[in-house]
């Protein structure tokens, strides 16, 4: 019989084994395979090109969220620019980002393409157009960025 067992099936309460392997001695990788890397102690998955890291326990980080409110005439929040939610002090950013897709930001709920929406510079988050201002009622203008979410590789 073969190492591996063809079509397994775990049920709840069991465990599957993914080969470990040191970074020397991976594989050269076929799409969609998927290891344990016991130099780096994380999983990786081939993407057809390259091995990346799907998990890194090491690195677990907790979500912060800052939240500012439009005003129907700023574009840039961050850096002392726009409000916070309760207008009481300028908006400045709780954690610095490397760049625009360090973060993910939303506008009234509404996913924000980083790059195309908006873009990111020294600590200031610069939107395309302004941002309308809180009508109070609805929170429909509100900006939150939440950080520490790493992009998939990292």
């Amino acid at each position: 019989m073969g190492r591996f067992v063809k079509n397994p099936q775990a049920t709840q309460g069991q465990t599957l084994e993914m080969p470990s392997v040191t970074t020397a001695n991976r594989p050269a990788g076929q799409n969609g395979q998927i290891i344990f890397n016991t130099t780096t102690s994380t999983y990786q998955v081939y993407n057809g090109s390259q091995w990346y890291n799907v998990s890194e326990a090491s690195r677990e980080k907790t979500l912060v969220v800052d939240k500012f409110q439009g005003d129907g005439s700023t574009t840039v929040f961050g850096g002392g620019k726009g409000n916070t939610l309760d207008g009481s002090t300028a908006a400045t950013l709780s954690v610095v980002p490397t760049d625009a897709t360090d973060m993910v930001i939303f506008v009234g709920g509404v996913y924000q393409i980083p790059t195309t929406n908006y873009t990111y510079s020294g600590g200031e988050i610069t939107f395309g157009s302004v941002i309308p201002a809180n009508d109070g009622v609805s929170n429909g203008h509100i900006v939150t960025v939440i950080h520490n979410v790493h992009k998939l590789g990292e």
